[in-house]
């Protein structure tokens, strides 16, 4: 059974176009498969044609019982091209964040022209992809077939077509590297190409066993890397992106069509870590799937939710680091943490400017008894909400942002061999988090009152309050019940209450900037005074019903 260690980089359209328009003239722009294929070989010389010229049109069919199988891994598919049809069943399994582990568990030729609803051809002269009755399941491996039956009766979930090309991409190591290029990826009837989706895979030893029935061979060290050095730099080279999965994975579990939305954080389960190593891969992967699952939708609109929830994802990072930072390496000092914060001021900028538009401004002019006089306000400040998004997106669209995601995926994977810091194995899981959390509790019941200190140390006492949050959040699963339910509400509370003071004076410096009139300038100063006031007492108050968390189990 063939397995692989893949990364999977997406190249989206529309920066293709303009990568393409400075590597060549007009007549090349539109970013079409084969002159993309052909700048794709000027741009990366390295690699070398494994299927000659040739550029095979394919038309592959998904299919699944509600994302059942895909949620456990399995893809089943059919592919139609001008040549033939196959079967194809597949079993991936993550090997760490944006690293896959990919089994072929079943391939086979199908000799049926075609669904019967389907008799005609695409344009290209390729075959419709098969139905399901045309496959023979009762030759695949035992855990497929029970899988397959507990998921009962699958259904198309997915159509997609392309244009297939690959590559061997030979590195100075030894490695090789196969490369698969499906371009113009999307539904077939689409208006416009989606994208072009770039497979660097290496091929592993045979696994004897079942794929589906527990973890997947040994990867030596040298795969990984080499997958990463590749992809550094295929990254250097062109306008790509890496994912956490494929495009087909990603097309199934949302269905076509879909509305995109916003992904906020998953419960983190740590009942089976015991080693600080292990919780910091668990909570790694967890914050992977917030931060990535929110990428494209800041990338292509900038939403307003969008925008927080990877606003958020990338506070959990920082987060997580400060609970383990005995292992915040020269890679994590050097190639991530400086671009973090780069990435996190766009973030709050776009974030704040939100809040400002959307509810400190209302609420201000629903205080006056002239609400009216404010909607010129509401619009100039729209105005430079739109120009924050603008930045974000063209951070996220540049190849800043491209090496730290990469960079974060690749400092990921190492820690899963990356020699532990001192003292981190003496001390067991249960005792580091009472340890982390007790810190933070401390100088939060310690803080003055916060009527008598002014608002940037009240802001600062609401990002303490947050991080012991995330702290409980991240440590869910070995803390007592009172601390999940009661301590963490608290908490929420307060980082509320004081947001809303912060955002308050937050407000007053971007209505500087807009240079309103005294009359608006004098009740806005009032109003937030008011708002901070309010916000400080009720912060007291509810830091004095804070009760200390208690983690449970271990020797903590």
């Amino acid at each position: 059974m063939a397995r692989f260690i893949e990364i999977v980089l997406d190249i989206a359209v529309p920066a293709v176009r303009d990568w393409a328009g400075q590597k060549k003239d007009g007549s090349r722009r539109r970013g079409k498969a084969p002159a993309f294929v052909q700048l794709l070989g000027e741009a990366l010389p390295q690699l070398e044609r494994a299927d000659g010229d040739s550029v095979a049109r394919i038309e592959s069919v998904c299919f699944d019982s509600g994302s059942a199988l895909v949620r456990a891994g399995w893809r089943v598919a059919i592919e139609a091209s001008v040549d033939a049809q196959r079967a194809t069943v597949w079993h991936f399994e993550p090997f760490s964040p944006g690293v896959m582990i990919r089994s072929a568990v079943f391939d086979v030729a199908i000799d049926a022209p075609g669904d019967a609803s389907s008799d005609a051809a695409p344009s290209d002269g390729a075959h419709r992809p098969a139905g399901l009755a045309a496959i023979p399941f009762d030759d695949a491996p035992a855990a497929f077939r029970e899988a397959l039956a507990m998921a009962g009766e699958l259904q198309p979930a997915a159509t997609l077509a392309f244009a297939r090309t690959r590559w061997m991409w030979p590195r100075p190591d030894g490695v090789v590297i196969d490369v698969t290029l499906d371009a113009d990826m999307g539904p077939p009837d689409r208006a416009e190409p989606c994208l072009h989706e770039m497979r660097l895979s290496i091929a592993l030893p045979d696994e004897p066993d079942d794929p589906g029935s527990g973890p997947g061979g040994a990867v030596p060290a040298a795969a990984w890397q080499a997958l990463f050095a590749t992809a550094r730099d295929a990254l250097a080279a062109l306008p790509a992106f890496v994912q956490l999965t494929d495009y087909a994975d990603r097309t199934c579990r949302n269905r076509v069509g879909a509305a995109l939305t916003a992904v906020r954080a998953g419960g983190v389960d740590l009942s089976g870590a015991r080693t600080q190593r292990e919780a910091l891969a668990i909570i790694g992967r967890n914050v992977a799937e917030h931060w990535f699952g929110n990428e494209t939708g800041v990338r292509d609109a900038a939403d307003t939710e969008f925008v927080h929830q990877m606003r958020v994802a990338q506070r959990r990072l920082r987060t997580a680091m400060r609970l383990f930072k005995g292992w915040a390496d020269e890679a994590w000092a050097d190639r991530i943490e400086p671009d973090l914060k780069w990435l996190g001021k766009l973030l709050g900028n776009a974030r704040d400017r939100d809040v400002f538009v959307d509810s400190t401004l209302p609420a201000l002019a629903n205080a006056d008894t002239g609400a009216a006089r404010w909607a010129a306000t509401r619009e100039a400040a729209d105005v430079q909400r739109l120009a924050a998004r603008a930045k974000v997106q063209e951070a996220m669209a540049s190849r800043r942002y491209a090496n730290l995601a990469l960079a974060w995926l690749e400092w990921q994977t190492a820690l899963l061999s990356r020699e532990a810091p001192p003292n981190s194995a003496r001390q067991s899981l249960a005792k580091h988090a009472k340890k982390r959390i007790r810190k933070p509790y401390r100088r939060l019941v310690e803080t003055p009152k916060l009527t008598t200190i002014d608002e940037k140390a009240r802001h600062s006492v609401r990002i303490e309050a947050k991080r012991l949050r995330y702290a409980l959040e991240f440590f869910e699963s070995i803390v007592s019940r009172k601390t999940r339910v009661e301590v963490a509400k608290t908490l929420s509370r307060i980082q509320s209450v004081l947001g809303d003071g912060n955002d308050a004076a937050v407000a007053l410096g971007y209505l500087d900037e807009l240079n309103v009139d005294a009359y608006q300038q004098g009740f806005a100063r009032g109003w937030c005074e008011a708002v901070k006031r309010y916000t400080a007492r009720e912060g007291e108050r509810l830091l004095r019903d804070l009760d200390a968390p208690k983690i449970v189990g271990g020797d903590g």
